[in-house]
Protein backbone atom coordinates (compact mmCIF):
# COMPACT_ATOMS: atom_id res chain seq x y z
CA UNK A 1 0.00 0.00 0.00
CA UNK A 2 2.69 2.39 0.99
CA UNK A 3 4.44 1.85 -2.79
CA UNK A 4 1.10 2.49 -4.16
CA UNK A 5 1.09 5.39 -2.43
CA UNK A 6 4.23 6.64 -3.58
CA UNK A 7 3.49 6.16 -7.25
CA UNK A 8 0.59 7.94 -6.89
CA UNK A 9 2.37 10.74 -5.75
CA UNK A 10 4.93 10.77 -8.44
CA UNK A 11 2.94 10.78 -10.77
CA UNK A 12 1.01 13.77 -9.16
CA UNK A 13 4.39 15.41 -9.00
CA UNK A 14 4.98 14.40 -13.03
CA UNK A 15 1.42 15.61 -13.66
CA UNK A 16 2.25 19.42 -11.81
CA UNK A 17 5.59 20.27 -13.31
CA UNK A 18 4.21 19.51 -16.76
CA UNK A 19 1.28 21.60 -15.79
CA UNK A 20 3.55 24.66 -14.84
CA UNK A 21 5.75 24.30 -17.04
CA UNK A 22 2.91 24.65 -19.93
CA UNK A 23 1.21 26.69 -17.78
CA UNK A 24 3.50 29.90 -17.09
CA UNK A 25 7.11 28.81 -19.13
CA UNK A 26 6.62 27.05 -22.24
CA UNK A 27 3.80 27.59 -24.94
CA UNK A 28 2.55 24.29 -26.13
CA UNK A 29 1.54 24.84 -29.59
CA UNK A 30 5.53 26.03 -30.35
CA UNK A 31 6.48 22.36 -29.12
CA UNK A 32 3.90 20.24 -30.97
CA UNK A 33 4.25 22.32 -34.10
CA UNK A 34 8.47 21.70 -33.44
CA UNK A 35 7.61 17.79 -32.88
CA UNK A 36 5.73 18.02 -35.87
CA UNK A 37 8.39 19.45 -37.89
CA UNK A 38 10.99 16.82 -37.02
CA UNK A 39 13.01 15.92 -39.91
CA UNK A 40 11.77 11.81 -40.72
CA UNK A 41 15.45 10.91 -41.24
CA UNK A 42 16.76 11.94 -38.56
CA UNK A 43 14.20 10.31 -36.55
CA UNK A 44 15.11 7.23 -37.86
CA UNK A 45 18.71 7.71 -37.33
CA UNK A 46 17.81 8.31 -33.57
CA UNK A 47 15.91 5.67 -33.17
CA UNK A 48 18.76 3.59 -34.53
CA UNK A 49 21.13 5.10 -32.25
CA UNK A 50 19.26 4.54 -29.28
CA UNK A 51 19.97 0.28 -30.19
CA UNK A 52 23.32 1.62 -30.64
CA UNK A 53 23.37 2.45 -26.79
CA UNK A 54 21.97 0.02 -25.53
CA UNK A 55 24.51 -2.43 -27.16
CA UNK A 56 26.97 -0.30 -25.22
CA UNK A 57 24.89 -0.40 -22.11
CA UNK A 58 24.83 -4.24 -22.45
CA UNK A 59 28.89 -5.18 -23.12
CA UNK A 60 29.31 -2.94 -20.11
CA UNK A 61 26.68 -4.93 -18.01
CA UNK A 62 28.12 -7.99 -19.44
CA UNK A 63 32.09 -7.10 -18.51
CA UNK A 64 30.60 -6.69 -14.70
CA UNK A 65 28.26 -9.95 -15.04
CA UNK A 66 31.70 -11.78 -16.07
CA UNK A 67 33.80 -10.37 -13.46
CA UNK A 68 31.23 -12.15 -11.06
CA UNK A 69 31.55 -15.43 -13.01
CA UNK A 70 28.33 -15.33 -14.39
CA UNK A 71 28.56 -15.99 -18.00
CA UNK A 72 25.89 -15.38 -20.79
CA UNK A 73 26.58 -14.30 -24.19
CA UNK A 74 26.31 -10.98 -25.05
CA UNK A 75 23.74 -11.60 -27.57
CA UNK A 76 21.70 -12.64 -24.35
CA UNK A 77 22.91 -9.33 -22.02
CA UNK A 78 21.43 -7.58 -25.09
CA UNK A 79 18.28 -8.80 -25.16
CA UNK A 80 18.13 -8.71 -21.53
CA UNK A 81 18.81 -5.06 -21.64
CA UNK A 82 16.22 -4.02 -24.55
CA UNK A 83 13.47 -6.18 -22.15
CA UNK A 84 14.83 -4.30 -18.93
CA UNK A 85 14.46 -1.02 -20.77
CA UNK A 86 10.90 -1.97 -22.05
CA UNK A 87 9.89 -2.44 -18.30
CA UNK A 88 11.68 0.90 -17.01
CA UNK A 89 9.68 2.52 -19.46
CA UNK A 90 6.17 1.29 -19.37
CA UNK A 91 5.72 -0.22 -15.38
CA UNK A 92 6.21 1.83 -12.41
CA UNK A 93 9.50 2.52 -10.89
CA UNK A 94 9.05 -0.12 -8.39
CA UNK A 95 9.92 -2.49 -11.12
CA UNK A 96 12.98 -1.01 -12.07
CA UNK A 97 15.12 -2.38 -14.87
CA UNK A 98 17.74 -3.25 -12.81
CA UNK A 99 15.83 -6.03 -10.67
CA UNK A 100 14.17 -7.54 -14.09
CA UNK A 101 17.66 -8.07 -15.79
CA UNK A 102 19.67 -9.20 -12.72
CA UNK A 103 16.79 -12.05 -12.16
CA UNK A 104 17.25 -12.54 -16.07
CA UNK A 105 21.02 -12.58 -15.98
CA UNK A 106 21.31 -14.30 -12.24
CA UNK A 107 18.07 -16.53 -11.76
CA UNK A 108 17.71 -17.51 -8.40
CA UNK A 109 21.22 -18.99 -7.44
CA UNK A 110 23.02 -15.76 -8.76
CA UNK A 111 20.55 -12.42 -8.72
CA UNK A 112 22.64 -10.97 -5.45
CA UNK A 113 25.95 -11.01 -7.68
CA UNK A 114 23.67 -9.83 -10.80
CA UNK A 115 22.00 -6.94 -9.09
CA UNK A 116 25.24 -5.84 -7.67
CA UNK A 117 27.03 -5.73 -11.15
CA UNK A 118 23.83 -3.86 -12.21
CA UNK A 119 23.99 -1.31 -9.28
CA UNK A 120 27.70 -1.05 -10.06
CA UNK A 121 27.16 -0.31 -13.71
CA UNK A 122 25.04 2.46 -12.78
CA UNK A 123 27.53 3.91 -10.45
CA UNK A 124 29.95 3.75 -13.21
CA UNK A 125 27.69 5.47 -15.31
CA UNK A 126 27.43 8.14 -13.31
CA UNK A 127 31.29 8.57 -13.24
CA UNK A 128 31.20 8.52 -17.06
CA UNK A 129 28.40 11.11 -17.15
CA UNK A 130 31.06 13.77 -14.91
CA UNK A 131 34.03 12.68 -17.22
CA UNK A 132 31.88 13.53 -20.20
CA UNK A 133 31.13 16.62 -18.19
CA UNK A 134 34.55 17.30 -17.30
CA UNK A 135 35.35 17.34 -21.16
CA UNK A 136 33.19 21.04 -21.28
CA UNK A 137 35.83 22.85 -19.99
CA UNK A 138 38.11 23.16 -23.31
CA UNK A 139 35.39 25.52 -25.08
CA UNK A 140 36.90 27.72 -22.44
CA UNK A 141 33.40 29.29 -21.73
CA UNK A 142 32.76 30.23 -17.55
CA UNK A 143 29.70 28.86 -17.52
CA UNK A 144 30.63 25.49 -19.02
CA UNK A 145 33.97 25.69 -16.73
CA UNK A 146 32.15 25.96 -13.57
CA UNK A 147 30.06 22.99 -14.65
CA UNK A 148 32.94 20.96 -15.34
CA UNK A 149 33.99 21.81 -11.79
CA UNK A 150 30.75 20.78 -9.97
CA UNK A 151 31.44 17.22 -11.93
CA UNK A 152 34.96 16.96 -10.48
CA UNK A 153 33.68 17.44 -7.27
CA UNK A 154 30.68 14.96 -7.74
CA UNK A 155 33.28 12.28 -8.30
CA UNK A 156 35.39 13.24 -5.22
CA UNK A 157 32.12 12.49 -3.40
CA UNK A 158 31.62 9.34 -5.05
CA UNK A 159 34.73 8.43 -4.03
CA UNK A 160 34.56 9.62 -0.54
CA UNK A 161 31.30 8.32 0.41
CA UNK A 162 33.00 4.54 -0.72
CA UNK A 163 35.65 5.28 1.58
CA UNK A 164 33.75 6.35 4.25
CA UNK A 165 31.13 3.51 4.31
CA UNK A 166 33.79 1.04 3.81
CA UNK A 167 36.46 2.23 6.25
CA UNK A 168 33.37 2.81 8.96
CA UNK A 169 34.21 1.19 11.77
CA UNK A 170 31.09 1.62 13.83
CA UNK A 171 28.38 -0.27 13.23
CA UNK A 172 25.58 1.46 15.01
CA UNK A 173 26.38 4.57 12.41
CA UNK A 174 26.69 2.79 9.54
CA UNK A 175 22.91 1.02 10.08
CA UNK A 176 21.52 4.55 10.58
CA UNK A 177 22.74 5.54 7.41
CA UNK A 178 21.90 3.23 5.55
CA UNK A 179 18.69 3.20 7.06
CA UNK A 180 17.46 6.83 5.90
CA UNK A 181 14.15 6.83 4.40
CA UNK A 182 13.97 9.87 3.02
CA UNK A 183 13.42 9.71 -0.69
CA UNK A 184 15.03 5.60 0.00
CA UNK A 185 18.18 7.37 0.41
CA UNK A 186 19.38 4.11 2.76
CA UNK A 187 18.09 1.84 0.56
CA UNK A 188 20.11 3.45 -2.59
CA UNK A 189 23.09 3.78 -0.03
CA UNK A 190 22.82 0.44 1.07
CA UNK A 191 22.69 -1.61 -2.43
CA UNK A 192 25.58 0.92 -3.46
CA UNK A 193 27.70 -0.30 -0.55
CA UNK A 194 27.12 -3.78 -1.57
CA UNK A 195 28.39 -2.99 -5.00
CA UNK A 196 31.15 -1.50 -4.22
CA UNK A 197 32.17 -4.39 -1.99
CA UNK A 198 31.98 -6.90 -4.35
CA UNK A 199 34.03 -4.80 -6.96
CA UNK A 200 36.24 -3.00 -4.48
CA UNK A 201 39.40 -5.11 -4.99
CA UNK A 202 38.42 -5.13 -9.17
CA UNK A 203 40.58 -1.82 -10.26
CA UNK A 204 40.95 -3.07 -13.79
CA UNK A 205 37.57 -4.20 -13.88
CA UNK A 206 36.18 -0.42 -12.66
CA UNK A 207 38.48 1.07 -14.94
CA UNK A 208 37.49 -0.54 -17.90
CA UNK A 209 33.71 -0.13 -16.61
CA UNK A 210 34.13 3.35 -16.59
CA UNK A 211 35.74 3.57 -20.26
CA UNK A 212 32.73 1.89 -21.56
CA UNK A 213 30.46 4.26 -19.48
CA UNK A 214 32.42 6.88 -21.47
CA UNK A 215 31.20 5.12 -24.79
CA UNK A 216 27.90 5.32 -23.22
CA UNK A 217 27.81 8.40 -22.75
CA UNK A 218 29.36 9.70 -26.12
CA UNK A 219 26.33 8.43 -27.64
CA UNK A 220 23.73 10.15 -25.46
CA UNK A 221 25.65 12.79 -26.45
CA UNK A 222 25.32 12.27 -30.46
CA UNK A 223 21.50 11.22 -29.84
CA UNK A 224 20.94 14.55 -28.06
CA UNK A 225 22.77 16.18 -31.15
CA UNK A 226 21.37 14.92 -33.99
CA UNK A 227 17.74 15.48 -32.37
CA UNK A 228 19.03 19.10 -32.26
CA UNK A 229 19.89 18.62 -36.25
CA UNK A 230 16.26 17.41 -36.68
CA UNK A 231 14.51 20.07 -34.85
CA UNK A 232 16.94 23.10 -36.90
CA UNK A 233 18.77 23.78 -33.39
CA UNK A 234 22.02 25.17 -34.01
CA UNK A 235 23.62 24.04 -30.07
CA UNK A 236 27.00 24.07 -30.02
CA UNK A 237 28.30 20.71 -28.90
CA UNK A 238 30.39 21.92 -25.85
CA UNK A 239 27.16 22.89 -24.76
CA UNK A 240 25.46 19.16 -24.51
CA UNK A 241 28.70 18.19 -23.12
CA UNK A 242 28.20 20.43 -20.40
CA UNK A 243 24.68 20.01 -19.98
CA UNK A 244 23.65 16.89 -20.47
CA UNK A 245 25.03 15.07 -17.82
CA UNK A 246 23.69 17.34 -15.15
CA UNK A 247 20.25 16.83 -16.77
CA UNK A 248 20.70 13.17 -16.39
CA UNK A 249 21.42 13.18 -12.53
CA UNK A 250 18.63 15.73 -12.17
CA UNK A 251 16.01 13.32 -14.18
CA UNK A 252 17.45 10.50 -11.56
CA UNK A 253 15.84 12.27 -8.68
CA UNK A 254 13.25 9.86 -7.55
CA UNK A 255 10.21 12.10 -7.17
CA UNK A 256 8.73 11.50 -10.85
CA UNK A 257 7.78 8.72 -13.16
CA UNK A 258 10.98 8.15 -14.97
CA UNK A 259 12.28 11.23 -14.59
CA UNK A 260 9.39 13.14 -16.66
CA UNK A 261 9.05 16.66 -15.43
CA UNK A 262 11.99 17.13 -13.93
CA UNK A 263 14.26 16.31 -17.09
CA UNK A 264 12.07 18.59 -19.06
CA UNK A 265 12.37 21.65 -16.66
CA UNK A 266 15.84 20.95 -16.64
CA UNK A 267 16.01 21.09 -20.49
CA UNK A 268 14.23 24.01 -20.17
CA UNK A 269 16.49 26.07 -17.81
CA UNK A 270 19.74 24.67 -19.29
CA UNK A 271 19.36 25.22 -22.82
CA UNK A 272 17.08 28.55 -22.50
CA UNK A 273 20.61 29.99 -21.19
CA UNK A 274 22.01 29.97 -25.00
CA UNK A 275 20.14 30.90 -27.88
CA UNK A 276 17.15 28.43 -28.14
CA UNK A 277 13.43 29.46 -26.89
CA UNK A 278 12.10 27.42 -24.10
CA UNK A 279 9.75 25.89 -26.47
CA UNK A 280 12.66 24.02 -28.37
CA UNK A 281 14.43 23.31 -25.30
CA UNK A 282 11.30 21.48 -24.41
CA UNK A 283 10.68 20.15 -27.95
CA UNK A 284 14.40 18.45 -27.19
CA UNK A 285 13.58 17.00 -23.94
CA UNK A 286 10.44 15.38 -25.48
CA UNK A 287 11.44 14.13 -28.23
CA UNK A 288 14.23 12.10 -26.63
CA UNK A 289 11.78 10.70 -24.24
CA UNK A 290 9.29 9.83 -27.31
CA UNK A 291 12.21 8.25 -29.26
CA UNK A 292 13.60 6.55 -26.20
CA UNK A 293 10.27 4.86 -25.39
CA UNK A 294 9.78 3.91 -29.28
CA UNK A 295 13.51 2.19 -29.79
CA UNK A 296 12.32 0.50 -25.96
CA UNK A 297 9.33 -1.50 -27.89
CA UNK A 298 11.79 -3.39 -28.94
CA UNK A 299 12.26 -5.29 -25.35
CA UNK A 300 8.36 -6.01 -25.25
CA UNK A 301 8.48 -7.77 -28.12
CA UNK A 302 11.83 -9.70 -27.45
CA UNK A 303 9.85 -10.29 -23.81
CA UNK A 304 6.98 -12.21 -25.72
CA UNK A 305 9.45 -14.75 -27.54
CA UNK A 306 11.86 -15.21 -24.80
CA UNK A 307 10.92 -16.91 -22.21
CA UNK A 308 12.47 -17.57 -18.90
CA UNK A 309 12.79 -21.28 -19.39
CA UNK A 310 14.82 -20.59 -22.25
CA UNK A 311 17.14 -18.38 -20.62
CA UNK A 312 17.82 -21.05 -17.80
CA UNK A 313 18.38 -23.40 -21.02
CA UNK A 314 20.82 -21.66 -22.48
CA UNK A 315 22.59 -20.97 -18.87
CA UNK A 316 22.89 -24.31 -18.56
CA UNK A 317 24.21 -24.95 -21.74
CA UNK A 318 26.68 -22.22 -21.31
CA UNK A 319 27.81 -24.09 -17.46
CA UNK A 320 27.93 -27.53 -19.31
CA UNK A 321 30.41 -26.41 -22.05
CA UNK A 322 32.39 -24.90 -19.48
CA UNK A 323 32.95 -28.11 -17.24
CA UNK A 324 33.47 -30.10 -20.69
CA UNK A 325 36.34 -27.60 -21.30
Amino acid sequence: MKKISIEILKILITIGLFYYLFKTKVPLNEVIQNIKNLNIVYLILIILLFFLYYLIFSLRWNFLLKAQNIGISEVRSYLYIIISFFFNNFLPSGLGMDMIRSAYAGGKENFEKALGASIMERILGMIGMMLIGIAAVFSWKAEFAKLSILYIGLILLTILIYYFLTSLKVSWLKEKILSVKFLNLGDSIRKFYRAFKIYKNKIRTLIIGISYSVLVQIVIIIINYFIAKGLSLQIPIFALLAYIPIITVISLIPITINGLGLREAAYVYFFSLLNVTKGQAMSLSLVFFITSVIASCGGGIVFVFLRRGTRSDTLNKDESGRKKQ
